[in-house]
């Protein structure tokens, strides 16, 4: 493992406090209404200062983005590759889910906003961004869905129908939360997620 010095690790620690500040801010008010400036100074930086770490604005806002979609990507493949049982891992799995997102739900705001005031290359550059992770995300959780078919655990139906009510469910609980009860937490939602997910909402016969 490569070893940084101390001034590499201070840069590093400067520049995740920026991408926090900045989160937190974009997360109160839309793109174009935040200035550098603002961030500059909830971080306790000159702006000048501010610039040595990103370039701009839009430069600051797509690192937030791509930094916390690969960040859950790689908790929830963590997860599914773990030499476990099928039923145990799904359960951590969702509550993974749920759990970065009760850490981290000003970025949940902001990806579900409109943020499109950007400059035009950036907006490129994070809609391409989000839609290879939308595209790694939905092969992975496929490829876990399989598994539990294989061992029958799970219904033999089309694995992109399972991941889409998987992903359904896990999105429809943690928006709930976050827009219209921002005092609850998600992880304690995950036995609800589990059984809605593996049982449905069909009654079954006694």
């Amino acid at each position: 493992m490569h070893k940084i010095n101390r001034k590499q690790y201070e840069r590093l620690v400067r520049k995740k406090e920026i991408l926090e500040a900045a989160l937190a801010l974009f997360a109160e008010k839309d793109f174009h209404e935040v200035t550098v400036d603002e961030i500059a100074e909830r971080v306790g930086l000159s702006k000048g200062t501010l610039y040595l770490y990103f370039e701009n604005k839009e430069s600051l806002f797509f690192s937030i983005i791509q930094e916390k979609t690969d960040a859950l990507f790689n908790r929830l493949q963590a997860v599914a590759k773990k030499e476990a049982p099928f039923i145990e891992r799904l359960e951590e799995f969702i509550r993974s889910y749920l759990g970065f997102f009760d850490e981290h739900k000003h970025y949940f705001k902001i990806v579900h906003c409109e943020k499109s005031r950007m400059d035009k290359h950036y907006t490129d550059r994070l809609k391409a961004h989000m839609i290879k992770s939308f595209d790694d995300f939905e092969e992975m959780m496929q490829a876990f869905i399989i598994e539990g078919q294989i061992q029958k655990i799970l219904r033999s139906i089309r694995p992109d129908l399972m991941t889409k009510a998987l992903r359904g469910l896990l999105n429809s609980f943690t928006f709930q939360c976050i827009f219209l009860n921002s005092e609850c937490s998600l992880e304690n939602e995950t036995p609800h997620v589990m059984d809605l997910f593996l049982n449905g909402v069909k009654a079954h016969d006694e």
